[in-house]
């Protein structure tokens, strides 16, 4: 008997609200939440600043409402997950599958629609009959 650890894709995003290139990321990290959330992802930014002023709390709850951000932030100023996870930069995206597998990595930015395939690629092994929209076109900051 298989047991299933968990019904979700999780996908991580480390990024930084004062970084132009984790704000480029924004995007097409709210468009996935909102296009997949309720088909079985879970969309989870870790805010790992690159300045001090970053590692208020207060200042990333800001950012989080002026950018919009409706999926979870994690706070991480220390760098203990970022430690954890070997990052290697801003933004750094990595997709899990409901077994808790690592299945997708990738650092900076770019790479959009292979971060979409692999999503729908791991609700797919969720649910086999989900029907899932064309992938997004590129979209603009």
């Amino acid at each position: 008997m298989q047991t299933e650890l968990g019904r979700h894709a999780i996908l991580v995003e480390f990024w930084d609200f004062a970084r132009i290139n984790s704000l480029r990321t924004q995007p097409y990290l709210k468009a996935w939440h909102e296009r997949y959330s309720a088909l079985g992802l879970r969309v989870i930014g870790v805010h790992s600043p690159g300045y001090s002023f970053g590692r208020e709390r207060a200042g990333v709850e800001r950012a989080v409402e002026r950018l919009g951000i409706e999926y979870a932030v994690a706070l991480d100023p220390a760098f203990e997950v970022w430690q954890l996870y070997g990052n290697q930069g801003w933004p750094a995206r990595y997709l899990f599958d409901r077994a808790g597998w690592l299945r997708f990595v990738h650092y900076g930015e770019g790479e959009y629609l292979a971060t979409e395939l692999a999503i729908q690629e791991l609700l797919l092994e969720i649910e086999p009959a989900l029907d899932l929209p064309e992938p997004m076109p590129a979209l603009r900051p």
